[in-house]
Formats: C-alpha cells, sequence, structure tokens
C-alpha cells in the first residue's frame, strides 16, 4: 500500500512521543531502567545481497533439493505449531444463517511475487497483513509464475500467523496455461515415476512440507495445448484455441495415482486440494461443479479417497448457468459418492472487483439459507491491493470478511440480489484460544513505529507477521449504552507494544457503559490463573472485564485501578472462577465524565499463570553471514543463536550497543535467528555490538550480556576509476572524462525476482548480471546520481549483451528525468529497438535522478524485463 500524506502524520505524532530512560551498562539485570536511543528511519529498504529469500521451484529443481543442503532452510521454516480450535460445533453463532458445516478457504496472494520475499519480512511498512483468521478453515499460500517457479511454499511468517490461529497452510503447485508460459514439458517432470512405478514428486513435496512446517498443497494443473476460456463480458459462451497436442488420459491418471501416493505418505496431518481444472480424460475443461468429469481426483473407481477437498471454478454464477444449479447438483453428487459436500468450495474470484463481485447467492445457499458447499475466496488479498492507506486497507477488510456494518450480528443474506453479504453470514467465528498462556497486544504484524511499554523506540517502518498477535474474534460487537457511540479500529499511531493498539473512540457520557465482545475462548481457571489488561484513556475511566461462563452465565469483575492518559496495567481476581472454564471475553468501559470526542487504547490483554523470574540471556550470538554495500555504509548481517529456555518465552529483541550504554531497537523475531537489513554505519566506527535480548509472556527482558561485534571494512580510502573516451588526441581536439568511481548511483525499481538481479545490479559495470523484473509491464528502473548534474545520454545493455536470446531485448521504453525524485519530464522515447546496446541522446540537462520506463519489456510476448547495465552519460571534466 503507498502511505501518502497519513505516513507523514504518524511520523509527526511519533517524534512526540520519544521517551528515553536512564543510562545503563551493556550488562543489565532485569530489574534495571534500560535507556533506549530512538531508532532512526530507515535510509534503505531494499534487501541486500545476503538477504534470506523464501524458495520457490520448477518440478526439476524441487526433485533435486535436499534438506540437509539447504542453507537457509532455518529461515524458511516455521517455528509455530498449528494450534487446536475450538470444535465448530461447541462455538456460539452471532447470527441466524452462520453454519458451522461450511467451510472457508482463501486462495491468497500474501506477496506480491514469486520471488524476493523476505521468509519474516523487512524494514518496510507494506505487508498484507490479513488477520481475519477466525473465518476461513484453510489459507492457499497463492504463487507462482512461468518467468519463477511453479512450485511455491508459504512464508514463514505467513505460516506463523496462521498456526498461531488454528489455521492449515497450503503451499501451491501452478501449472500456467500455455498462453501464459506453460509447458506441458513440466507436468511431464512433476508426474515422472521411478524404476519402481512411485512418483519422487510425491516424496518431495511431503518431505518440503514437513521440513518448513506448513501443512500441505493445492495443485492447479492447468496447461493445456487445448486452452478453453470463458467470455463474461460478452456472451458467455466457451472459446477454444489450439495451440498444439500433448496433454492426454495418462496424464489425468498418472496426476490421480500422484495424489494417492502422496496421501499415503503425508498421512492425515498433510492435505491436498485439487482445483477443478483437468478432466478424468486429460482434457482441459473447468466443470464449475462436481461432476463425473472430475471426481475420479476425489474418489476413484473404488470408492477410495483421493485428494482431501476440491477447489469448484468460478462460473457456476455465471447467469448462462444459473439454470443448472450446479453447487446443488455438487452437494447432490458428493452424498451419493459418501463426500462432504462442504469438502467442495464454490470458487468466486473477487481479485478485480472485491466486495463488489456480482454474485449469485441464491445457486450457493438454498431458501433457508444453507450453504449448498463450502466457499472459496480467490484472492482476497483485493483489500490489501486496491488500498492506499491502512484505514481503507482496514475498511475493505471489514465489508469483505464481515459485512459493510461491521457488525457480524447484523448480516441479511438474499436470495435475490447480488451485494456481498459479507463471509460472516455463513461463516461461524473460530477460535483457538484453549489453553493458558494467552497474551496478546493486538498487533498486526507491521508498523510506522515500534514501542515497547509504550516507548516509541524506534522510527523504523517494519513488518513481521511471524509477530502477529491473535486478534479479537469480533470485528466488532460493541453494545453501546444509552447515548454512547463508540466504534473500534486498529490504530497505527501509538502502542504498548509492537506497531499498534485497538482503538475505541465516540462519544461517551458520564457513568454510561459501553461493552466490547473481544474473544470466544475455552480456557480453565486454575488457582494461579492471573488475568491483566493494560489500556488509557482519553479521561478518567473503569474497564471492567466480563467472562462468560460454561454454562452461560456471565460475571463482570472490577480491576485494580482505573484507566488514565497513560498506559496502566489493570489485574483482575479470577480467583472465584478456580475450576470454571471461560467461554467468552468482553471489556465493559465507563467515562467518569462525559466526553464527545473519548477515546481508549487496549494495549495487552493477558491470562497467565504466575509470574516466573525474568528468561536467561541467550547463548552464542553469532554472524551467521554478512555482506557490505561498495562503500562500507550498510551491512546485510544474518544473526542467529541458540535460546537457553523455550518456557515461557515470546519473543527476542535485536539491538545495537551505543557507546553510552544505551540501545537502538532493530527488529524483533520469534525464531532464534534474525537478518538486520541494511544496517547503518555509525560515521566511521569500524564496530557495530549487536545484543540479542529474549522476552517472556509477562513482558519481561532478559540479561543481554551476550554480545557479538560486527567489523566494518575500512572506507577511508576512495576507490577511484576515471574512463576517458580517447587516449591520443590532436591538438584542439576535446577529450571526456566520465566519472566511475565507487560512489555509484543508488538503485530502486518497480520491483525484481530476486536479490541476485536486484536493480543495483544494473550499475555494477559487469555484463553478467542483470536487473530482472516479472510481472505486468510497465517496470520501472530509477537511478539517484546523489547530487544534480548535467546529463545528456543513457546507454543500456540489454539481454543479448549478456548472453541471452536477442528476442529477450527491450523493445519499447521511455527515458525521464527529475530533479526532485518526484516531477518526472520525458528526454527520449524508444519504440521499436532490436539490438542488444542503445543509446538515447538528448539536450544536456540537470537532473538528479534519471529512470527508465519499461513498457514493451522483450521481442515477444514474455513480459518480463532485463537490463544488465544502465550508464548515465554526462560531461563531468573536459580538457583540450
Amino acid at each position: 500500500m503507498r502511505h501518502g500524506q497519513y505516513r507523514y502524520i504518524v511520523g509527526t505524532l511519533a517524534l512526540i512521543t520519544t521517551a528515553v530512560g536512564l543510562v545503563a551498562c551493556s550488562k543489565q539485570s532485569a530489574n534495571q531502567q534500560i535507556s533506549y536511543r530512538q531508532t532512526a528511519e530507515a535510509t534503505l529498504d531494499k534487501g541486500m545481497d545476503n538477504q534470506p529469500e523464501a524458495p520457490y521451484w520448477f518440478p526439476k529443481q524441487l526433485l533435486k533439493w535436499q534438506l540437509s543442503k539447504d542453507k537457509a532452510a532455518k529461515y524458511n521454516t516455521a517455528s509455530v505449531p498449528l494450534a487446536k480450535r475450538i470444535d465448530k460445533w461447541q462455538l456460539p453463532t452471532v447470527n441466524k444463517t452462520q453454519d458451522p458445516k461450511m467451510k472457508v478457504v482463501a486462495l491468497s496472494i500474501m506477496n506480491s511475487s514469486t520471488s524476493g520475499n523476505a521468509p519474516r519480512g523487512i524494514n518496510t511498512f507494506d505487508a498484507n497483513v490479513f488477520s481475519n483468521w477466525q473465518y476461513i478453515d484453510q489459507l492457499v499460500y497463492w504463487g507462482g509464475s512461468a518467468g519463477e517457479g511453479l512450485i511455491v511454499p508459504p512464508t514463514a511468517d505467513v505460516i506463523d500467523s496462521a498456526h498461531k490461529n488454528g489455521v492449515p497452510v497450503l503451499g501451491t503447485v501452478f501449472f500456467p496455461q500455455v498462453v501464459s508460459g506453460g509447458k506441458l514439458k513440466w507436468l511431464n517432470d512433476f508426474l515422472k515415476q521411478d524404476a519402481d512405478g512411485h512418483f519422487p514428486m510425491a516424496d518431495k513435496l511431503v518431505a518440503v512440507a514437513k521440513a518448513y512446517g506448513f501443512d500441505g498443497w493445492f495443485i492447479n494443473q492447468e496447461t493445456d495445448p487445448e486452452v478453453k476460456s470463458f467470455d463474461s463480458a460478452s456472451t458467455g459462451k466457451t472459446a477454444t484455441s489450439s495451440t498444439s497436442n500433448g496433454l492426454s488420459k495418462k496424464h489425468a491418471q498418472l496426476m490421480q495415482q500422484l495424489i494417492k501416493e502422496y496421501k499415503q505418505k503425508a498421512g492425515s496431518k498433510l492435505d491436498l486440494m485439487w482445483y477443478d481444472s483437468m478432466t478424468k480424460d486429460g482434457k482441459m475443461d473447468w466443470q464449475n461443479a462436481l461432476t463425473k468429469e472430475n471426481q475420479s481426483y476425489l474418489v476413484d473407481a473404488n470408492m477410495k479417497p483421493v485428494a482431501d477437498s476440491m477447489f469448484l471454478n468460478f462460473w457456476w454464477t455465471k447467469k448462462r448457468l444459473a439454470s443448472q444449479e450446479l453447487l446443488k447438483k455438487s452437494h447432490e453428487r458428493a452424498e451419493k459418492l459418501g463426500i462432504s459436500p462442504y469438502n467442495l468450495f464454490a470458487g468466486i474470484d473477487v481479485q478485480a472487483d472485491g466486495t463488489a463481485t456480482p454474485v449469485r447467492w441464491n445457486l450457493f445457499a438454498n431458501k433457508q439459507h444453507v450453504p449448498y458447499t463450502s466457499l472459496g475466496l480467490y484472492a482476497p488479498d483485493w483489500t490489501h491491493a486496491s488500498s492506499d492507506t491502512v484505514d481503507e486497507f482496514q475498511a475493505k477488510e471489514g465489508a469483505l470478511w464481515v459485512n459493510d456494518q461491521n457488525d457480524p450480528s447484523r448480516s441479511i443474506p438474499s436470495t435475490t440480489s447480488t451485494h456481498w453479504p459479507g463471509v460472516s453470514t455463513y461463516a461461524v467465528e473460530q477460535s483457538a484460544i484453549t489453553k493458558q498462556p494467552f497474551v496478546t497486544n493486538f498487533s498486526l504484524g507491521n508498523g510506522y513505529n515500534y514501542f515497547i511499554k509504550g516507548k516509541n523506540v524506534s522510527l523504523r517502518d517494519w513488518n513481521n507477521r511471524s509477530l502477529q498477535a491473535v486478534n479479537p474474534t469480533y470485528r466488532w460487537l460493541i453494545n453501546n449504552g444509552n447515548g454512547n457511540a463508540l466504534k473500534a479500529s486498529f490504530d497505527y499511531t501509538d502502542a504498548y507494544e509492537g506497531g499498534n493498539d485497538i482503538k475505541l473512540a465516540g462519544k461517551m457520557r458520564k457513568d454510561t457503559a459501553s461493552t466490547i465482545k473481544l474473544y470466544t475462548t475455552d480456557l480453565d481457571v486454575t488457582a494461579d490463573t492471573q488475568v491483566s489488561l493494560t489500556a488509557k484513556a482519553s479521561g478518567k475511566s473503569t474497564a471492567k472485564l466480563v467472562v462468560t461462563l460454561k454454562d452461560g452465565r456471565t460475571k463482570t469483575i472490577a480491576g485494580d485501578r482505573t484507566l488514565s492518559k497513560h498506559w496502566t496495567t489493570v489485574s483482575y481476581d479470577v480467583s472465584q472462577l478456580t475450576k470454571k472454564t471461560i467461554k467468552g471475553l468482553s471489556l465493559k468501559i465507563s467515562a467518569a465524565e462525559t466526553d464527545a470526542s473519548y477515546s481508549v487504547q487496549l494495549g495487552r490483554l493477558a491470562i497467565t499463570g504466575k509470574q516466573q523470574a525474568a528468561p536467561k540471556k541467550v547463548n552464542q550470538v553469532t554472524i551467521d553471514n554478512r555482506t557490505f554495500d561498495e562503500e562500507g555504509k550498510y551491512a546485510g548481517v544474518n544473526l542467529s543463536w541458540q535460546a537457553t529456555t523455550k518456557n515461557k518465552l515470546d519473543h527476542y529483541e535485536i539491538y545495537q550497543v551505543n557507546n553510552d550504554g544505551s540501545r537502538s531497537f532493530l527488529g524483533a523475531t520469534n525464531t532464534t535467528n534474525f537478518y538486520l537489513n541494511a544496517l547503518k554505519r555509525n560515521g566511521q566506527h569500524n564496530e557495530t555490538n549487536l545484543m540479542v535480548v529474549p522476552v517472556d509472556i509477562w513482558n519481561q527482558r532478559g540479561d543481554a550480556s551476550d554480545q557479538v561485534t560486527l567489523k566494518w571494512p575500512d572506507n577511508r580510502k576512495p576507490k577511484a576509476a576515471f574512463t576517458v573516451n580517447r587516449t591520443l588526441a590532436a591538438p584542439g581536439n576535446t577529450i571526456k572524462f566520465t566519472n566511475a568511481s565507487s560512489k555509484n548511483a543508488k538503485t530502486s525499481s518497480s520491483g525484481y525476482t530476486n536479490s541476485s538481479e536486484a536493480p543495483k545490479m544494473a550499475v555494477d559495470g559487469k555484463l553478467d548480471t542483470k536487473w530482472c523484473a516479472t510481472g505486468k509491464a510497465p517496470h520501472t528502473l530509477t537511478l539517484d546520481l546523489g547530487r544534480q548534474t548535467t546529463v545528456s545520454a543513457v546507454k543500456l545493455a540489454h539481454a543479448k549483451a549478456g548472453g541471452e536470446g536477442a528476442d529477450m531485448n527491450t523493445r519499447a521504453w521511455t527515458i525521464q528525468v527529475s530533479t526532485d525524485g518526484k516531477r518526472y519530464t520525458d528526454v527520449a522515447r524508444t519504440y521499436n529497438n532490436t539490438q542488444a546496446t542503445s543509446l538515447n541522446t538528448f539536450a544536456a540537462t540537470s537532473a538528479r535522478y534519471v529512470r527508465l520506463v519499461v513498457d514493451k519489456p522483450t521481442q515477444v510476448a514474455d513480459t518480463a524485463v532485463r537490463i544488465y547495465e544502465m550508464d548515465v552519460l554526462g560531461l563531468t571534466q573536459t580538457l583540450k
């Protein structure tokens, strides 16, 4: 998402809230006051060369994969096991049409590209921090492309955040259509059998899922020489285009056998979902239903199970097919086959139009609003991709998953309208809060700042979905007292821990309570159970804890103190509930005075046992790998350490230790490794000390005496490399000196495939490296020359110059210049290039930024741009 003006406002607030404690030495006990030096905004936000990257493979690459040789495995492995959810049939419903039989799967683009993804985020705010896990039963991590890789496991941060909420995550196996770059060879490689008739790929799919800690695979096989597409914009007829031959019934049979072998080896803990695409005869013919043409992917001829579930294609809701009632027929066929109809997911494509997507809900559910099948959403990440601000993102999340009233109790389904009713109309809110401890700071997993115990310790943008907390089950259920008008939202301007809190704001009358229902739980209370809330309010207030018990009764418990304008931790005596089970948690809030612009912020809720001693320090903090930029000003550092205990541990914090003993916060993680991206050198200091601090569920920080030192390269001597355009000149000739010294231009781009094909590779002076970006054009590459200077030409080295085929040479582009990086002017245009190198000359102009905008990346249909070198030329010094 683009921050826009919102980013500026937040930055201003962050500066106001700066707080610094007392100076302490580097070795501290848990009880000493810690001094933080507020970390400045990051000056670089792109990954450096050694950034760990989430994997992706073509079939032959995966067949060669071995965990023992996977050097990046520890970074890509999830650290959170799948939490147990409360049985659906024991859950309360908040409206009349919620049905525990129905399930929901989301095929979501959690990262914008297949490649270049950091396993646990990086120092940028932008991330799809989906948090409505209560409404889905599975997440498919959608990815894969013909230009990058077809087999894509989910990133570790997505697995961690899903598992906290009890949601299994599936990786994607994607075979694209030929028109999108698909190749039948890839399918053949995937279905290869060994001499004994076994499928090596089945072993690899199981091994990868177990190694990285996710829960199975989604297979989308659409590679077909005879491609059928549905023209929904006009007649609704199916159009067929023949491109080549090759796909056969044998492919379908082998796929079914591979799935069965995978399930044999995977057992019940690893799922496999099949997409309604290839038929039993090996034809690409989307059925949009369970039919005799595709049922063999769920049960074989002997009625033995094959795949666990099927995602049905999207056209069941189209007008042309409405009379066929495809979902109703699917329900009936499934029951005859002994398959649960709710292992069928009716696909709805919301990628383009989101909640404006027209759906004939009368075809999804009967007149009593009982769904015929489960619900499958393709690309619900529309909420993130189409939003410019965090407020817009959260508003769209609410409308899609709850309803346009942001109140799941008010869903009113229609049997005639195509109006989006919200997923909460049919889906029961689920919960994995089944045991102590339960601690939440309401974090969404990203932030414009980072807060520790209410202090803003860092202005740096960040994202790490592994740190996402379990957020409220209900969004939102607020019972406002007479005259009150509180509304809830996620707030990024402040937090107690992490990057955000929950803010309730609106009109409040004196001594009139508003109650917000937060969580469904299944928690047994023991004699040691402690409950606390950390919050603050715009005026003196009380926050009472309301618990719903197993027998349906509610108990209201007063806290031991009132709320004020400062973060306050309120404790609740729950000893009267010992041996009872808490089934729901709410807060009852009252203000001491009438306030038309009242607000209360929820920072932390904790249900734990009695507080234990602070955690012990970690051992063997180690720099596994580090790299520096050419100037020695920035470092990429891979850290790891050994935990002395995992019991009651919540996360780790990583700091730079300053000369005065204060700490500068660099990041946090829930596992024993961390990547420091673009760590900035402090002046000419040759060493930077780094520490790792363990933090437990009681928010206690352990000793950090075990530190590691990063040694910087000597960058005092500049590296000069001047070139001239001629070495011999007659009197009166001009010799041009071009500065190519070590202070190269900084680069940025609209995207790139991975760290070895990053934008800086286009200015490294080498023709064996390149900048490459995939996806839909246009692609942009921007050079920051560091200062305003006179430029008059741009030289480009295209694909053939780097040894690739001439058909990959860039065809059309525009050169733009700017003095401020905001307003650009076109200075040159190329429409029909075919050469390996090109030179655009233009009238000499003053510029600091030079941008290449590529709208036709190749001579053919390939949309990936390849620039091996981009040289900006200008007269820097002349001799006559």
